[in-house]
């Protein structure tokens, strides 16, 4: 996030004014996980340092490191629920929120994170995440079946549409739940869900674009046979890299990948058992075990007329 000045001193006022030294401590070492107020000022540990020089270097720390937002939403804690049951009220909290937000992010309740407006852009990392962040995410694979056979059936000009048509309809599913796509390569892509129930996102996402692409079949088609896709969600630890190289060399997304090419029937949805857990029985009960593969545990939906 890019921090203009005139943000950055509102900050520093704000936290010489909430707070002393000590809590700035306790403040700076949540966003930073460590963090040494002298070995970052260059100061002795027996030369005093005042509450300005501190909030000058954790806000002008916190923006070189990215991690600005966080600062700011210990803030926003901070004034809400105070500490160890005394109230911190924050001055000039409002101001904050407000440039924030002319930034294009917005606060989300639920999570208590600021998060990106979609109205104003969408990154990979949501616009807050670091390299060698590790979370518990959830992944969505999914691939274009007998792509190779249908270009040399329908011509590469023709496959090349539909394929348009499905990035936009894989996007907009994926989006429209605050997941974010990572890699689209040729026919296939690979989606990320961390923010809110990030399982039953991706779950539901998968659902969408099935059932978008059989309207689609139906209605706007012209390749004269369906666009069937294999599709698989996983969920596990993860550590975020910007390279997209580096992130499909993780574990979990190669065995999401072998799970969507070896294990999934052609046209369906198939959800692993770290998965089936995490989702409201209204939604499990719509899934069937994968009966060529029962050992696997694997679950399976799939978008189909009624009667057939």
């Amino acid at each position: 996030m890019k921090v203009r000045n005139n943000l950055a001193q509102i900050t520093k006022k704000s936290l010489c004014e909430a707070i002393n030294l000590d809590m700035m401590s306790r403040l700076a070492r949540d966003v930073f996980s460590e963090y040494d107020l002298h070995e970052r000022t260059g100061f002795p540990s027996t030369v005093p340092i005042t509450s300005q020089l501190a909030a000058h270097h954790i806000v002008n720390d916190a923006i070189a490191e990215n991690r600005f937002l966080h600062l700011a939403e210990r803030l926003i804690l901070l004034d809400r629920e105070g500490y160890m049951g005394r109230r911190y009220p924050v001055p000039g909290l409002a101001e904050i929120v407000k440039q924030i937000r002319v930034e294009g992010y917005v606060w989300d309740e639920e999570a208590e994170l600021f998060m990106e407006d979609p109205r104003v852009r969408r990154t990979p990392n949501w616009g807050r995440l670091l390299d060698d962040d590790e979370f518990r995410f959830a992944l969505l694979r999914l691939d274009v079946a007998n792509n190779s056979k249908m270009v040399q059936t329908h011509g590469d000009s023709a496959m090349r549409g539909a394929l348009e048509d499905l990035r936009q309809i894989v996007s907009r599913c994926v989006e429209f739940r605050a997941g974010r796509i990572w890699q689209w390569e040729g026919d296939g892509a690979l989606a990320g869900f961390l923010f809110g129930s990030r399982v039953m996102s991706a779950v539901l996402a998968g659902m969408a674009v099935l059932h978008e692409l059989f309207l689609y079949d139906r209605l706007h088609n012209r390749l004269g046979e369906p666009l069937r896709i294999r599709a698989a969600v996983h969920t596990g630890s993860f550590r975020y890299h910007s390279d997209p190289e580096m992130l499909v060399k993780q574990e979990i997304v190669q065995e999401t990948e072998e799970i969507e090419s070896r294990l999934t029937p052609v046209g369906s949805l198939v959800i692993t058992p770290a998965v089936a857990p995490s989702l409201d029985r209204v939604i499990l009960e719509r899934f069937r075990p994968v009966q060529h593969f029962a050992e696997s545990r694997l679950l399976a939906y799939e978008v189909r007329m009624e009667g057939t």
